[in-house]
């Protein structure tokens, strides 16, 4: 009978039970599994395998243990078994897709972040997502894994890991997914965030914002865009600088995404269709559609100029100009554009920091040096 079996025989779905020293051990042995050449292994705390830790409850395949104060749930699910021997649990998900395995990260996240102040709060976020039990969701990572995962040393399912590329893109889709839900309930909290300025909502700001960033307007000009949108200067100028304000105080960049979002949808510049399309993704991981604005070649070379032109004191602005002929606007179109395939094939970020750093280096090499008039000697 295997160690999780045992706990099950032990515990079931019973009160509190003491942990013995020999299952604390087996804990531990199951925690850190392959690490045993990893440097410092050995002081490594395993949540469990403390003295005195004991099962508070268990939950359809997991234990609530509590370890020097601290409870968490812990998976007691037997899944050291060959993948073909394993039977699927999608729990709400509904079945395998890139999608669903973003969802289950995203929903691992809010589960693990929950539980750290309050394991009770951490099984109401799981059944709030639709999960039938803190057990089913673990059945449902053990089929994540076998699915997703990727084999290191034996051919069970306890020794994989989620380390491919598919798993880090899908990730990255998740950690939207909570940056999505950190700003709908932050703009369901604080509705007067959002609220527009004298008729003017962030989407407004950033179309007009957009424009005017294109350069070679006159103040004629300016007027002219303002009236367009039923405004005087005195409304835009304050508009303007209360929007600003709320971003530079928005801790969870609700308003700040928004706004990007806006700004690049208003599809101005060169570029603007790259920008539209970045911005249509919902910066969600997923690739942008349409054709290439600049090839991947030039924007590491135009990057590693950028980096190189800051870092001796030029003007970047000035330099992309004459340099590439472009904007800051056409830069942020294009350079999103491209950001939103390597997010979503994340193998392209090597070469994309091996180019930039290359260029960087080509264009400090015939950078002017920097003037040093105060230093004397």
């Amino acid at each position: 009978m295997g160690f999780m079996d045992k706990l099950k025989g032990m515990f079931g779905g019973g009160g509190e039970k003491q942990i013995s020293d020999e299952d604390r051990q087996q804990i531990r042995n199951a925690a850190v599994k392959g690490l045993d050449e990893v440097e410092g292994e050995e002081n490594i705390h395993v949540h469990g395998e403390g003295e005195g830790s004991r099962v508070i409850r268990s939950s359809d395949g997991a234990d609530l243990i509590e370890d020097d104060g601290e409870r968490l749930w812990t998976c007691r699910i037997n899944y050291e078994v060959p993948p073909q021997a394993w039977r699927d649990d999608w729990g709400p998900l509904g079945g395998k897709s890139t999608d669903a395995l973003a969802t289950f990260l995203y929903h691992e996240t809010q589960f693990n972040m929950a539980q750290q102040g309050d394991a009770d709060e951490g099984e109401r976020v799981l059944l709030g997502f639709g999960y039938k039990s803190v057990g089913q969701f673990f059945r449902t990572r053990i089929t994540m894994l076998k699915h997703f995962g990727s084999p290191h040393g034996n051919a069970t399912i306890d020794m994989y890991v989620f380390d491919s590329q598919e798993v880090m893109s899908a990730s990255m889709k998740g950690a939207q997914m909570g940056h999505q839900a950190t700003m709908k309930a932050t703009a369901a909290k604080n509705p007067e965030m959002l609220a527009p300025v004298d008729g003017v909502t962030v989407e407004l700001y950033a179309q007009i914002a957009a424009r005017m960033a294109m350069g070679g307007m006159n103040q004629q000009q300016m007027m002219q865009l303002l009236a367009q949108h039923g405004l005087d200067y005195a409304t835009w100028d304050k508009a303007q600088k209360v929007w600003t304000d709320r971003m530079s105080k928005d801790t969870t960049a609700t308003i700040a995404t928004i706004y990007g979002q806006a700004f690049q949808n208003a599809g101005q510049g060169q570029y603007g269709a790259a920008g539209q399309a970045a911005a249509a993704t919902g910066y969600d991981g997923t690739a942008a559609k349409g054709k290439e604005p600049i090839p991947f070649e030039k924007l590491c070379e135009i990057q590693g100029a950028m980096t190189a032109w800051s870092n001796t004191g030029q003007d970047v602005n000035a330099l992309l100009k004459k340099q590439f002929n472009m904007t800051a606007m056409d830069w942020s179109n294009a350079s999103t554009w491209w950001m939103s395939q390597m997010t979503a094939n994340v193998s392209m970020f090597d070469q994309y920091n091996q180019k930039c750093e290359a260029y960087a280096a080509r264009y400090m090499s015939g950078a002017p040096k920097a003037k040093h008039d105060d230093i004397k000697f």
